[in-house]
């Protein structure tokens, strides 16, 4: 890799000094969406811990209480993407957001039941918790897809931002009620976490529809809706490869000591510290999302499993390094969602699911798989087995990392940059270059043209003869069919025109 290349990995310093405009942007304009993922993310955590569960099925073994919402949230995602592809239909209204908020609240409120009940009938527990499991799951799918669609609108930039937020609040909400908890001597973390869950739906749901009332329903809801559907197959083999791992995370931790690490102080720091460097990673280096997901945040995750088997700080030192690649991980995974529903055309239902799925089934086998093998026999060795799950994702990150990639802009967006939403221009042109088979270079030089640059400053930005620039500038006015520079210009500003808000437009209701 060349110096040249080198360079443009880097920011510039007005670039550095518009990320922090950026997320100040985000807290102050448009917070309300990254505390409904918080409060949504809390909700969730609080309804899937718990006491550990035997399944007669699996001959008494005792399995931590997460594995079965996961497993609903899979297969209700799974029914989603199926039902979806068949009929295209998509819901919206204030009935449906109240309809997720009394589904959400109904699975808090037998979840609390169930913890509580401790001396209750065998059955009638059982009823609960396959109760409060199978709502956790429909109602965690089908918000996933509401969120999917907002993070569509406000574009990649933004949900970077909304995610580091949302783990923010993650962060406080949870660590005030430990600590709430603790003071008063009343409950323990899984009973404080319960009590709270059943307010978090309603607050989620609130913060989503004052976000969407506002906008235009039919370019909102329908966005994508009869869009071709291929499926994500890279995306869904990486959710599935994420879910596998935290499974086996998961489960470990379920086996050597509880879910206790899981609601600790570490744990909990660890979030915040994954969401502080994906921050500073968007801050100072120009990432696209191939770079960014197979040699960033995969290796990140790898690592933190070999200091976890390594016993770095023992179990809550392994599990916080471990938590803030995964949160590393997840974000950057938001956001290449935004990118394929919002630069990519695809509808936010079908983004959602299908890698939705892939995530919870691959966290349902990995903790599935740790339980059995440790009711077999003891563990690996910690440091072998984290020298393993390394391996594994490293191996992952090489065969899914590719420059075929490119077909679907994951080698041309890069997260960091700036949504179609705020009318940026280079933002629509490697929207428009993906769309018509514009190659990488001929997107560089499109963007100097749109910019109003003339072919001898093309020459000079990319160190180019001004033959090597004539041949680009040919090929990009017969794939989008104009003749001039003004014609290229024109079409640009008309596709940002038809991509960006329209305030005239009919807003839910």
């Amino acid at each position: 890799m060349g110096y040249e290349q080198v360079r443009k990995l880097f920011n510039e310093r007005a670039e550095r000094e518009g990320a922090v405009r950026g997320l100040r942007k985000t807290v102050v304009g448009r917070g309300r969406i990254g505390v409904a993922m918080g409060c949504y993310s809390l909700w969730m955590v609080a309804c899937c811990v718990g006491r550990p569960v035997e399944v007669p099925l699996l001959g008494g073994l005792a399995v931590p209480a997460w594995i079965l919402p996961l497993l609903c949230n899979a297969a209700a995602s799974t029914v989603i993407a199926v039902r979806f592809r068949r009929t295209r239909v998509v819901r919206s209204g204030k009935s449906w957001i109240a309809m997720l908020i009394g589904l959400m609240t109904m699975a808090a409120v037998l979840h609390f039941a169930w913890m509580e009940g401790a001396a209750w009938a065998a059955e009638i527990r059982l009823a609960l918790f396959v109760g409060a499991s199978v709502l956790t799951g429909v109602g965690a799918a089908l918000f996933r897809v509401e969120i999917d669609r907002v993070f569509g609108w406000i574009g990649t930039q933004q949900t970077l931002y909304q995610g580091v937020l949302a783990t923010a609040a993650h962060a406080v909400l949870l660590g005030m009620c430990l600590a709430i908890g603790s003071a008063a001597g009343l409950w323990d973390g899984h009973e404080a976490l319960g009590v709270l869950a059943l307010a978090m739906p309603a607050a989620t749901g609130c913060l989503l529809y004052s976000v969407v009332r506002v906008l235009p329903r039919g370019r909102f809801f329908d966005h994508g809706i009869s869009a071709p559907l291929p499926f994500p197959t890279k995306f869904v083999a990486t959710s599935g490869i994420q879910g596998l791992a935290a499974g086996i995370l998961y489960g470990t931790l379920f086996v050597v000591c509880g879910d206790a690490p899981l609601l600790a102080p570490g744990a909990i720091a660890g979030q915040l510290v994954g969401a502080v460097l994906l921050f500073l990673t968007v801050m100072f280096l120009r990432l696209d999302f191939n770079r960014f997901i197979y040699k960033v945040a995969f290796p990140f995750v790898a690592a933190g499993f070999l200091l976890a088997g390594l016993r770095w700080g023992g179990v809550e030192g392994g599990a916080a390094v471990l938590m803030a690649g995964f949160c590393y991980l997840d974000l950057v995974l938001w956001s290449l969602g935004a990118c394929l529903i919002k630069n990519m055309g695809l509808p936010a239902t079908w983004v959602a699911a299908c890698p939705g799925a892939a995530l919870f089934f691959g966290a349902t086998i990995g903790g599935l798989f740790v339980c059995t093998l440790a009711a077999a026999r003891p563990l690996a060795a910690p440091v072998e087995y984290g020298s393993l799950m390394a391996c594994l994702l490293l191996a992952s990150a090489l065969f899914l990392s590719s420059g075929n990639n490119m077909k679907y802009g994951w080698g041309t967006i890069v997260p960091g940059e700036g949504g179609i939403d705020l009318g940026d221009l280079s933002g629509v042109v490697r929207f428009v270059a993906v769309e018509r088979g514009v190659s990488q270079r001929e997107t560089e030089v499109m963007e100097l043209l749109v910019q109003g640059k003339t072919r001898r400053e093309i020459c000079d930005a990319l160190t180019v003869s001004p033959d090597t620039v004539k041949t680009h500038v040919r090929a990009i006015y017969r794939k989008l069919d104009v003749h001039s520079q003004q014609d290229l210009v024109d079409r640009i500003v008309a596709e940002r025109d038809r991509l960006v808000e329209d305030p005239a437009a009919e807003p839910l209701r």
